[in-house]
């Protein structure tokens, strides 16, 4: 964040953009940041500053006036140094890439293996990063929650959980394992294990075909940017159109809002609701969640971003980078 000043600095004619792939949080909780002015300063060194959404853009526009005391236009901020524009640009994918990537005879071969393994069975699927942020536990705890209130489904339905090690894995492995153990001790018999969890990330080729097999994929984030695991998923659902379960408080939301079942991840309970939804939702229902999901997909691609991310740099006036 302190790079766009520095180059400022050294060119102080050049025309810079920022882009935060990260959300941005409230201005309470930035300004506890005893680097606060000097982060904000860096970041507005450049020309034109990018956010994922429009929430986060309102973050850091009151954060910027609340804590530098610069003044706010409907584009932006007025600096010392001028006009600095701030937008929201949403990230995306390359569909076409995706597409191609799923097409492979290798995926179809999976495919058709998942169909065969898990035949007669319902299949959630989610793919994260065991940190703190993601909600994993969170998920597993509203998993856990429709079975206890719907048991019927408890030997038909199967959660393959895939969790990514980062750094603060330890903890958050037990305490995830706390719930898997708990739910595969209660549900599960000899000839069926409700929860899989694997703790390593797996060949991108077995992912897409557990995309397409799943009968819902589940994102209970706490906090997330764009999460295009989620874009990945709709593109892969085009045979099934399966639902997407997605925390309200993950970047994407706002534009799938009209698609995907929305929950709030602390409510273990409306998480349990949100899944039996999926599950017993209806093929036309079905058809027209994905279809919104899919547009938007195709909308915010990641060539979309840089296009119009790209434009707006360069559509600097030359009068405002030397003031």
């Amino acid at each position: 964040m302190l790079l766009p000043r520095l180059i400022r600095q050294r060119l102080p004619t050049a025309k810079i953009g920022f882009f935060l792939h990260i959300p941005f949080p409230s201005s309470e909780i930035f300004r506890c940041l005893h680097v606060r002015k000097e982060l904000l300063e860096g970041v507005l060194g450049a020309d034109v500053v990018g956010l994922q959404t429009f929430a986060y853009k309102r973050h850091f526009v009151h954060t910027a006036k609340r804590v530098l005391g610069v003044e706010g236009s409907p584009s932006g901020l007025i600096t010392e140094r001028g006009h600095v524009a701030v937008g929201q640009y949403a990230m995306g994918l390359d569909p076409a890439g995706v597409e191609e990537k799923w097409s492979n005879a290798s995926v179809g071969e999976l495919i058709e293996f998942l169909n065969e393994k898990y035949m007669g069975k319902y299949l959630l699927v989610g793919r994260d990063k065991l940190d703190h942020v993601k909600g994993v536990r969170q998920k597993l705890l509203g998993y856990e929650c429709f079975l206890n209130e719907n048991p019927e489904f408890s030997s038909k339905t199967v959660f393959i959980q895939i969790a990514l090690t980062t750094a603060e894995h330890n903890e958050l492995q037990v305490q995830a394992m706390d719930v898997v153990n708990r739910i595969n001790s209660r549900f599960g018999t000899i000839e069926h294990q409700p929860v899989v969890f694997f703790h390593k990330d797996i060949p991108y080729s077995q992912y897409l075909a557990l995309l397409s097999r799943a009968d819902a994929m589940v994102i209970t984030s706490l906090r997330d940017g764009m999460n295009l695991t989620s874009h990945e998923y709709v593109l892969c659902q085009r045979e099934k159109n399966s639902p997407l379960i997605l925390s309200e408080f993950v970047g994407t939301y706002g534009a799938f809002s009209g698609g995907a079942l929305g929950v709030n991840p602390m409510d273990t309970k409306a998480i349990a609701q949100a899944i039996k939804d999926a599950l017993l939702m209806g093929a036309e229902e079905k058809l027209g969640r994905w279809n919104l999901l899919h547009q938007q997909v195709l909308t915010n691609s990641a060539t979309s971003f840089v296009s119009s991310f790209i434009a707006d740099v360069k559509s600097v006036k030359p009068e405002l980078t030397n003031q």
